[in-house]
């Protein structure tokens, strides 16, 4: 792994050292459960919604949708908020007085599914989700700068207060409390909420957050110019990754549970001799590895953007993963398409002429200056500073997004001392790609986390995390452990379970030699 920059070094052991501070302070492996609240029955028919005088809003559809197997009947709302902000809001028969506001992905451009989030409507919770702000999913019509701000944050606003305009109006009152959360550009939208309208959430959720999106666009680029390595070669280097590190947790798994200490270097597997091969990598090769291993700097070595972790780039969510069949364009694409549709609105535009030194700042001046695009950290701060609370989840083997930016949002989110660190928890699940899958532990319930943390005070520490085949089977669960602990099998029990593993701090180790446990 490229050796981190001095300024990300630094960034990583003040967010390393609030937090270990604060570990001992938190309970480990406690089952989440939160209490019901006293179920609040409509006072108003769901047809009768359709009637809601709401500004700038026009109800397209107010249905009541009956249960079906454990999803419970409810009442489905439509709208249109000037000018193309498309809203989905569900109300349960039986509301436990709390509203979820669920973020989109990509370019947004339609409302998300929101059936993945039947068990949320199940306990009680009023779901709400927009389509960013306008309707097309490609991000064409984001030309318009209208529609561009909405997709950047005002859809977050618009939506939250049409969902709690139609939550009292159908209850009679509104939610006790609020939250939102949303991965990828979902996770940007969960800090956009809680910077930009504090007073609306309790709490949020950011999994995968592309907060810093100037700089991932710099990183997005620069991949998208490099040579895409086949799928296959790629495949053989994490299977290297793997044999050097992934026993260093003390379970050989498929899983680098501690990427902290893995030192893999793509050179290992450098063809001899020049001579290109299935197994080997060619310098070109390794040189676009190393390049996406490595901090986006301007001249004078500020980092704009951090390198990505370990994994394999052409499997899941990767920069050079592509987006449809063969010779689709890569993931690293989206960053083009920021430039062409939103930065320099011109088509026409050609990504291959950005330079990083020179049009970092242009990219700034237009996303933060003129969309104010990104969760300011000093906004996010106040927030914490308020009691509110932020979870951020990153996988350490996300190819599209980096996990390592994240933590350094994270350090500078939480540097003062107050309750800046105190309503803020940061986790990094081992092996898991973007916003799920790969062969980590991927699944964790953070809705009941931050909603026990904010209802009753349980801040969580250590959580469950678990796997799940296609027919919804636990197949293994592993302890979700907070940054910068990593789960270490203790060599005994059930390599399956939770219970067999110990969180632990990375480097610090027994006299006998063996990791430190906490």
């Amino acid at each position: 792994m490229q050796r981190l920059s001095r300024s990300l070094k630094a960034s990583l052991r003040a967010v390393a050292m609030s937090i270990v501070l604060g570990l001992l302070a938190t309970s480990t492996g406690r089952a989440m459960q939160v209490a019901d609240r006293e179920a609040r029955m409509p006072v108003m028919t769901c047809a009768d919604l359709a009637l809601k005088p709401i500004p700038d809003a026009v109800v397209t559809g107010a249905a009541d949708v009956a249960a079906t197997g454990s999803t419970p009947a409810y009442c489905r709302v439509l709208a249109t908020i000037a000018p193309q902000t498309d809203v989905e809001v569900r109300l349960p028969g039986r509301w436990q007085q709390r509203l979820l506001h669920l973020g989109g992905s990509g370019f947004d451009g339609v409302i998300p599914n929101l059936n993945l989030n039947a068990s949320d409507l199940a306990r009680g919770y009023a779901l709400a989700a927009s389509n960013g702000g306008h309707r097309d999913a490609t991000g064409s019509d984001l030309l318009d700068p209208v529609l561009g701000r909405d997709y950047a944050y005002a859809a977050i606003g618009k939506t939250v207060r049409f969902a709690k305009a139609m939550i009292q109006a159908y209850y009679g009152e509104n939610p006790s409390y609020s939250y939102f959360a949303g991965c990828s550009n979902g996770g940007r939208g969960a800090l956009n909420a809680a910077a930009k309208y504090p007073e609306e959430y309790d709490g949020v959720i950011a999994t995968s957050p592309s907060r810093n999106t100037s700089g991932l666009i710099s990183g997005w680029v620069r991949a998208a110019l490099l040579p895409r390595p086949p799928a296959a070669k790629m495949a053989v280097m994490y299977a290297a990754e793997l044999a050097q590190c992934d026993a260093q947790d003390g379970l050989s798994d498929g899983i680098i549970s501690n990427p902290a200490a893995c030192d893999f270097d793509a050179e290992a597997l450098r063809c001899p001799g020049g001579v290109d091969g299935p197994s080997c990598l060619t310098d070109v090769e390794i040189q676009a590895v190393n390049t996406i291993r490595s901090d986006v700097e301007l001249v004078g070595g500020r980092t704009v953007y951090s390198q990505l972790g370990l994994g394999n780039p052409s499997t899941g969510f990767g920069v050079f993963q592509p987006l449809g069949p063969p010779g689709a364009p890569s993931v690293a694409s989206f960053g083009a398409a920021y430039l062409k549709l939103l930065v320099y609105r011109d088509l026409a535009y050609d990504p291959a002429t950005y330079e990083v030194d020179r049009d970092y700042r242009t990219v700034v001046d237009v996303l933060e200056g003129q969309y104010d695009f990104s969760a300011d950290t000093i906004q996010l701060a106040a927030y914490l500073r308020a009691g509110k609370k932020i979870i951020v989840s990153h996988g350490t083997e996300d190819m599209a997004v980096s996990h390592i930016d994240s933590i350094r949002s994270y350090a500078r989110m939480i540097l003062g001392a107050g309750n800046e660190r105190e309503n803020a928890r940061l986790y990094t699940p081992p092996g898991v790609q973007h916003c799920g899958n790969g062969p980590g532990a991927d699944r964790t319930d953070f809705v009941q986390a931050v909603s026990d943390w904010v209802e009753n005070g349980n801040a969580p520490g250590t959580l469950l995390a678990s796997k799940v085949d296609r027919l919804g089977k636990v197949t293994f669960t592993r302890p979700l452990c907070r940054y910068p602990e990593y789960p270490h099998y203790d060599g005994v029990g059930d390599p399956r379970s939770a219970a067999s593993f110990t969180c632990v701090l990375p480097g610090q180790r027994h006299p006998e030699g063996e990791e430190k446990k906490h």
